[in-house]
């Protein structure tokens, strides 16, 4: 028959490692490598009490150095961010008038950017930025302008209206395009 309470009758040390962190060791038994007794020994329950009176950073030691070591380091030098004579991109984009294209995926079609139109989301890309800078936004209906995509001809302009949210900004994005190509000319308006 086995004792269910052997471990509570077993006395046990208190051990430390070299990051500071606590267990609990059978006594009589070899410490391993990297552990020391801490000189607190007794039943399981009176060595993990201690333990917890006395491991109150559970974080190891290399840890808590390194993050004091950043602490005084912020507290002596400030955090500065490079001030920046040029606006923003949401800025930039909200001054004046930019070149814009569709983009619809798997093709840029007139067939495709329809479709694009009857889900109600599209692309616009702003291709002046660096690298170009393609919103995805939601079609507001009600303030854009489609009636000539209605016409089934490849020719004239729409008015895409949507509002997104870009750099934690909400904005209004307006394109003009063409239906030819697919081109125009767009602008974001910040929403205050």
């Amino acid at each position: 028959m086995t004792n269910t309470n052997f471990e509570d009758s077993v006395p046990f040390l208190v051990v430390r490692n070299h990051e500071e962190q606590y267990s609990i060791w059978p006594v009589g038994r070899e410490i391993p490598l990297g552990w020391v007794d801490c000189g607190f020994n007794g039943d399981k329950q009176s060595c993990l009490k201690h333990i917890e009176s006395v491991w109150t950073d559970m974080r190891p030691l290399s840890l808590r150095k390194q993050m004091d070591t950043l602490a005084t380091t912020a507290a002596k030098e400030p955090l500065s961010l490079p001030e920046s004579s040029e606006p923003n991109l949401v800025e930039r984009l909200c001054a004046g008038s930019h070149k814009v294209r569709v983009v619809v995926r798997p093709e840029n079609s007139d067939t495709a950017f329809k479709e694009a139109l009857e889900r109600g989301f599209v692309q616009i890309e702003f291709t002046q930025t660096q690298g170009g800078t393609v919103l995805g936004f939601t079609v507001d209906t009600q303030q854009s302008d489609l009636s000539k995509i209605a016409d089934n001809k490849k020719t004239g302009e729409v008015v895409i209206v949507g509002t997104l949210t870009l750099n934690f900004q909400k904005v209004r994005c307006v394109a003009t395009i063409d239906l030819k190509d697919l081109t125009g000319e767009g602008k974001l308006e910040l929403i205050h």
